[in-house]
């Protein structure tokens, strides 16, 4: 079985992607149909919640890393909520958390976005 993907509104301009489950080849349409839909519906601050995410692979990596390349084009940004040791060392690994903005949580992912925004 997929991932479990739910977007939500957090504020105007703000929504929430949260995803549970393993994200990989298999399964990471339906985390870019959310993204993408977060792009075309809001345009500025998305955040990316993976705390239930079991597994992540190079895919689902690419895929959020090409949203947050599309959401800084347009004056928007990505950001990520994780919690789970082997999904933070993937971002590591990969450097995306130099490029993503990471908290362990959604209040602390916002924060970090507005205050980059500003």
């Amino acid at each position: 079985m997929g991932p479990v993907v739910r977007i939500d509104r957090l504020a105007e301009r703000e929504l929430l992607i949260s995803v549970s489950g393993e994200l990989d080849l298999h399964s990471v349409g339906g985390l870019q149909d959310a993204l993408d839909e977060a792009i075309s519906e809001t345009g500025e601050m998305v955040v990316v919640d993976l705390g239930e995410v079991d597994l992540i692979d190079s895919i689902a990596l690419g895929a959020l890393a090409r949203a947050s390349r599309r959401l800084r084009e347009s004056s928007g940004a990505l950001g990520v909520v994780a919690s789970n040791a082997d999904v933070v060392r993937a971002f590591e690994i990969t450097s995306l958390d130099r490029v993503i903005p990471m908290a362990s949580t959604t209040a602390e992912v916002l924060a970090r976005l507005r205050a980059s925004s500003l």
